[in-house]
């Protein structure tokens, strides 16, 4: 009995659809680590301005509040008076 090789063609298409799969899965992990690259980036930029906005509010804060005068400084004490509680010493209570 003579055996006779002859060419198979389905191992070869097997081959090239198991690396075209490969190549496949290649390219959808790299877009998926530059999309989470990007992701990342967009965020560390968000933190970044929400930390400079952050410091700018402070300054200014400081800036306002150090300029601006404060005409009033009267400290008031209350303490207890025979009618309730009082203010600078008066002794009567509001409206009596």
């Amino acid at each position: 009995m003579t055996h006779q090789q002859t060419y198979d063609a389905g191992g070869l298409m097997n081959g090239l659809r198991a690396l075209f799969a490969g190549l496949a899965a290649v390219a959808v992990i790299g877009l998926v680590l530059v999309l989470a690259a990007f992701l990342t980036m967009a965020a560390f930029v968000v933190a970044g301005l929400a930390a400079v906005g952050a410091a700018g509010y402070w300054a200014y804060r400081k800036v306002v509040k150090r300029s601006r005068k404060q005409t009033d400084r009267t400290v008031l004490d209350a303490h207890r008076g025979p009618h309730g509680w009082t203010v600078d010493g008066e002794d009567q209570a509001r409206g009596v």
